[in-house]
């Protein structure tokens, strides 16, 4: 037992020493914020950087059409490691995760009627922002959740007319405590709602399963570089089914059009005074 105690370490001593030498004597606490990337890995994305002729992946030339074949081969490749069905969801990439859910809250903020929102009290702050804009908004505690569950909404709308976004946590950023996957399925299942799962504290430990019977989330957050400490990336994934709900966003840009037309708009006004 002492000898297989000592080889294990050894093994660890060594690829601690070969893949991540920013770590001599130094102990990192910080993996739930963002893990440290191996050496191996960083040494492979320098090496293509010099190699290979990236460009604009909104344009026709040659390395444009690199990068955007190369862009859409890591999406496939995360829906495939999240086990995310690439005729379900999409998955867009997002400079954090507090990025993917200001996405979301942008979908939201022009539809018809307003937005209810509730969150659930272990929300990380990123969550729990989007009630600003909303025109209710609950917090609500896992006996809330059951209730819910029941048939009982912990929100009212009184001309029904509203969409309804519920958010909660995959896992507590501040205490490690885990949620249960199933309830967007659960709640989904006597209420017309959207739900929002931020799993970027969750998929920084455990493998986020999307396939799952038990998982049913309208939206999902989190971060990369939690999971592979590079690159400093987060990614939004959408069940397709609720992608209607970007429809009534208003600004646009980049490689988001394809084409567009300007005019000049005059305005006269009487001078001051």
């Amino acid at each position: 037992m002492v000898s297989q105690t000592s080889g294990y370490n050894g093994a660890i001593e060594q690829l601690r020493g070969a893949e991540f030498p920013m770590l001599n004597d130094s102990i990192y606490l910080d993996h739930a914020g963002a893990t440290v990337p191996p050496k191996a890995l960083m040494d492979e994305f320098a090496a293509e950087l010099t190699s290979v002729l990236y460009g604009n992946p909104h344009s026709g030339s040659l390395p444009s059409q690199l990068s955007t074949d190369r862009v859409d081969d890591v999406r496939l490749r995360l829906l495939e490691f999240f086990n995310a069905d690439p005729d379900a969801y999409d998955l867009i990439f997002v400079a954090n995760a507090t990025a993917g859910v200001k996405l979301v809250l942008e979908g939201l903020r022009n539809v018809p009627g307003g937005f209810n929102y509730a969150y659930h009290q272990a929300c990380h702050t990123s969550i729990v922002g989007v009630r600003e804009e909303a025109k209710r908004s609950v917090c609500v505690s896992d006996e809330q959740v059951h209730r819910w569950i029941q048939g009982r909404s912990p929100i009212s709308d009184d001309d029904g007319s509203s969409t309804t976004l519920f958010a909660y946590t995959a896992q507590s950023h501040m205490d490690g405590r885990r949620y249960p996957i199933s309830w967007a399925r659960d709640i989904k299942a006597s209420h017309r709602i959207f739900t929002l799962l931020d799993a970027a504290s969750f998929a920084a430990t455990s493998q986020l399963n999307m396939s799952h019977p038990d998982f049913s989330a309208d939206f999902v957050v989190l971060s990369l570089y939690k999971i592979f400490g590079f690159p400093d990336l987060g990614v939004l994934l959408v069940r397709r089914s609720a992608e209607h709900l970007f429809d009534q966003r208003k600004y646009f840009g980049g490689g988001t059009v394809d084409m567009k037309t300007a005019r000049y708009h005059f305005t006269t006004s009487s001078p001051p005074g």
